[in-house]
């Protein structure tokens, strides 16, 4: 019986491997293989990093397209633009069609930041396609440095404009507001209470930013695109640093970025190309007014003032604060190390002195200092000093601009800029008055370091702003840099700003 069932196996497993023997045998021949090509981009024949003005147009010519299966003719194109989603988000980037030629010339109306561009080839015969990948950034329109930055706030968010007008650039084509820089490229707006914006142009060197000091934080951009470079802690070498910034200046006369920090001075002279990075504050027993004087001298770094001793100090290249000398002859105006007055304002005029704005600490008394710093202490630095007790509606001014080209100081009240020339016979005029329901919030001569092709327009704008409760206005005025009795003309309104803190000229120039 067993050997039956053996027979059995046998004969089906014989059976089987001669159907699966047929069966391989006959499948040798019987399919027909295709090769199709799909369209192919040469990566070498076309740049794949771009950097583009917003406004500005785009051209990008894929040369090395080729199609073996059939004429390129036929081909169909795609360009796609999307945005690079910065940081750990949810967000999902949405592609944009923004042509459908081969080559690409498209003029960039899309807010500053980094972006991806697609191009999709297709055969619309079978549906095969390729695609290339490429960088993009888009930037703001201040590559060539010129123009005007401004700050500014509302609904306690705060960002950064720029203004580039022909009257202040020439050679502009037409005037250009680029509208919230700092949050387009960064990302988020500017937390903490605004303070001041400062550019700092160094001709012939890396250093090419843009400083912003907020009750709580300090963070330094690039002055080309406005990225990133270093914030808070990475502004100071020293550990723990308390975080309260106040005023800020590239001294275009030593070479010095200088900082007034939580009531203290730190200054560095150098061109780290992230940006300088500030040494611990200058040590001493003081207390500083958020203004800072430039000086030249090898052995005076800059001139401030304490507002607890009430007189000029300033701290040496060897790191420690020092008294000015006492006057050396009894012809000096006045004495550096006794003021005994409130500052108000300060700020570099004619001669590059200094010019600083007091008032009394009791009674009505207003008063114009000037000083020369750009010399070693020899007790002889006081230049003159002006009573400006009696001037129009002088008890109501806070913030004073001095021209570098004369004798001449432009003051403002809540609604009105006077003309000042001091050491002049021509009185004090009424330059230009705002609207009542605005009130002056910052003011600022047009004076760009360097301004090695600006010559012309330096210090011929002044730029006045203004706040209603809602809407921020700046105002472009001309005026004479030499001063005199001619009127202040308006040229420009630009009108949709928050709050305007401050407003800083940026420089240009290799």
């Amino acid at each position: 019986m067993r050997t039956k069932i053996y027979k059995k196996i046998g004969i089906i497993a014989i059976a089987m491997l001669i159907f699966m023997t047929y069966s391989c045998k006959k499948d040798l021949g019987n399919y027909d293989y295709i090769n199709t090509e799909v369209p192919q981009i040469d990566t070498t024949k076309v740049p794949l990093s771009y950097s583009v003005e917003r406004y500005a147009t785009i051209k990008i010519t894929p040369t090395g397209i080729r199609y073996a299966a059939a004429d390129t003719s036929r081909l169909t194109y795609k360009w796609l633009i999307y945005k690079v989603i910065v940081g750990t988000t949810t967000e999902i980037p949405v592609p944009i069609k923004i042509s459908s030629t081969r080559n690409l010339n498209v003029k960039l109306d899309y807010p500053i930041g980094p972006y991806k561009l697609e191009l999709i080839v297709t055969d619309p015969k079978n549906s095969l396609t390729s695609n290339i990948i490429f960088d993009l950034a888009i930037t703001p329109n201040i590559s060539t440095g010129y123009g005007l930055l401004v700050l500014h706030t509302k609904n306690n968010v705060s960002d950064v404009d720029f203004l580039l007008t022909k009257n202040a650039v020439p050679t502009a084509t037409t005037d250009r507001w680029y509208k919230n820089i700092y949050s387009q490229v960064q990302g988020q707006s500017i937390f903490g209470e605004p303070r001041f914006i400062a550019a700092s142009r160094r001709a012939f060197t890396t250093e090419n930013w843009v400083t912003i000091g907020t009750s709580t934080h300090l963070t330094r951009v690039n002055g080309v695109d406005f990225s990133y470079m270093r914030e808070d802690a990475g502004m100071f070498l020293r550990p723990g640093t308390v975080i309260a910034p106040q005023a800020f200046v590239l001294s275009s006369l030593s070479s010095n970025d200088i900082i007034i920090n939580n009531k203290k001075i730190h200054f560095i002279n150098s061109t780290d190309p992230l940006g300088n990075i500030f040494p611990g504050e200058v040590t001493g027993n003081y207390s500083l007014a958020p203004f800072i004087a430039e000086a030249s001298s090898s052995s005076i770094v800059a001139a401030v003032y304490d507002d607890q001793r009430l007189k000029f100090i300033h701290p040496l290249s060897t790191n420690v604060m020092a008294e000015f000398r006492s006057p050396a002859a009894t012809t000096q105006p006045f004495d550096l190390t006794n003021i005994g007055k409130t500052l108000i304002d300060m700020d570099r005029g004619f001669q590059s002195y200094t010019l600083s704005f007091f008032k009394d600490v009791t009674g009505s008394g207003r008063w114009l200092y000037v000083t020369n710093f750009n010399k070693t202490d020899d007790g002889l630095m006081a230049v003159a000093r002006y009573d400006m007790t009696t001037l129009p509606n002088i008890s109501n001014a806070t913030i004073f601009r001095s021209s570098e080209y004369g004798n001449v100081v432009y003051y403002a009240t809540p609604h009105d800029v006077y003309v000042y020339n001091f050491d002049s016979s021509i009185a004090t005029f009424k330059g230009y008055t705002f609207p009542t329901a605005e009130t002056i919030t910052s003011m600022k001569i047009f004076k760009p370091k360097p301004n090695s092709s600006l010559s012309a327009t330096d210090g011929t704008i002044l730029y006045v702003a203004t706040w209603d409760g809602s809407t921020g206005r700046v105002y472009e005025l001309s005026i004479n840099r030499s001063g005199g009795d001619s009127p202040v003309l308006l040229l420009n309104k630009f009108e949709g700003f928050g709050k305007v803190v401050d407003m800083a000229s940026k420089g240009g120039g290799n």
